[in-house]
């Protein structure tokens, strides 16, 4: 095997939910979460946005998702073969630190790593002797499709008001996007550092007031729907994994600030940088690498017009329990491809070609992840991928 933690992760979420679908029942994959520290991957039940707090507590009275299906946010922490024992009981300690938001909590790992320990057995020995709550899926080595429940999470019983907002802002498989540009990026995440000392613990509304009075106000002068533009800029944000939901840099957050502050926030570097964390962090590598894969197989008709493009792009995405919005990849407004080649580097083009679809920059995007990752060596060697 040789896929990367983040290919092996986007394969794994895929396999679980097509062997398993009786037990998770009607979600979709996501690979944002709305706090930090963020699962390698979650899925997020489609009526979730329609529950009430009063239905999440009598799911929350159940013990497991077995018999009637629970509407509830799962997450998942992945490992891989390539690590050592220490790694997986980091990996135990991830899973537990998500019931801190999830009520479902699965860790992901090698039946067996690159040393031949035994994994599975190792890591089941813990969980079950401590009585833990989260559950356990072993994938073989050589075939990570070969996947495996061996523990069944039980639920833990966080509160139900946090439930609802672990996913209020998640309506898709990739982070959301409006407005946001790098600069502006860099004046939030230097906000929140110059608020960190505050005796408040959560500093989010703090920092979209002064956001607002001191970048946003100039450029959007004559709106009356602050609050919708505000909304914009916290899920950029928190989905970006650049603030967790207090509003505190994370430490990704905090490097990102420090590489605009050497760089300069206008620099062709900090776009990069930031283009980085919206393809890595936010999954729109993932997204763009399926909408390419997708429309390298339609057909004359299916290539036409943006219309029957988008909407097929859906369909097929849909079927792999990948949410997207269409809206967001409209052509006649700032929307994805609008961001992609204006902010972001021109990592994919505004325009829609008949008969071939939407323009995938992929060298420019591998160069992106190439000069990100080894901007972000230094943390992301402390994230315990």
């Amino acid at each position: 095997m040789s896929l990367s933690h983040d290919e092996l992760a986007e394969l794994l979420s895929r396999a679980i939910l097509r062997n398993y679908r009786d037990i998770f029942g009607s979600v979709f994959i996501s690979s944002v979460s709305m706090d930090f520290p963020k699962p390698d991957f979650i899925y997020v039940p489609y009526k979730m946005g329609r529950i009430n707090i009063k239905e999440i507590e009598r799911y929350l009275g159940q013990t497991t998702l077995t018999g009637e299906h629970l509407p509830l946010p799962v997450s998942f922490e992945v490992k891989t073969p390539y690590v050592y024992k220490h790694e997986y009981i980091t990996g135990i300690g991830q899973a537990i630190s998500y019931n801190s938001l999830f009520p479902l909590s699965y860790l992901v790992i090698p039946n067996s790593n690159m040393e031949g320990f035994e994994v599975s057995e190792f890591v089941a020995n813990i969980v079950n002797t401590n009585n833990l709550n989260m559950g356990i899926f072993t994938y073989r080595m050589e075939n990570p499709e070969e996947i495996e429940l061996i523990k069944e999470a039980s639920v833990v019983r966080t509160q139900a008001k946090r439930i609802k907002e672990s996913v209020k802002g998640i309506r898709r498989s990739y982070s959301y996007w409006r407005e946001t540009t790098p600069e502006e990026v860099f004046e939030a995440l230097r906000i929140s550092k110059e608020l960190e000392t505050a005796q408040e613990s959560n500093i989010l509304n703090h920092i979209l007031k002064r956001l607002w009075d001191e970048v946003l106000s100039v450029r959007f002068p004559r709106t009356t729907r602050v609050s919708s533009f505000l909304l914009n800029y916290k899920l950029f944000l928190i989905q970006n994994a650049l603030l967790d939901a207090n509003g505190r840099l994370t430490i990704i957050g905090r490097h990102t600030l420090a590489l605009g502050e050497r760089f300069g926030k206008e620099s062709e570097t900090f776009k990069e940088v930031i283009t980085y964390i919206l393809l890595k962090y936010g999954g729109h590598y993932v997204l763009l690498s399926k909408i390419y894969e997708e429309q390298r197989q339609m057909d004359e008709k299916q290539l036409s017009s943006w219309d029957i493009w988008a909407d097929e792009i859906v369909r097929r995405l849909t079927e792999q329990d990948y949410y997207v919005s269409k809206d967001d990849f409209r052509i006649d407004l700032p929307r994805m491809l609008f961001a992609y080649e204006r902010y972001f580097c021109s990592i994919a083009e505004r325009n829609f070609v008949k008969g071939r679809g939407i323009s995938i920059n992929y060298p420019k995007i591998v160069t992106i992840l190439d000069k990100g990752s080894k901007l972000f060596s230094t943390i992301e060697a402390t994230l315990s991928f």
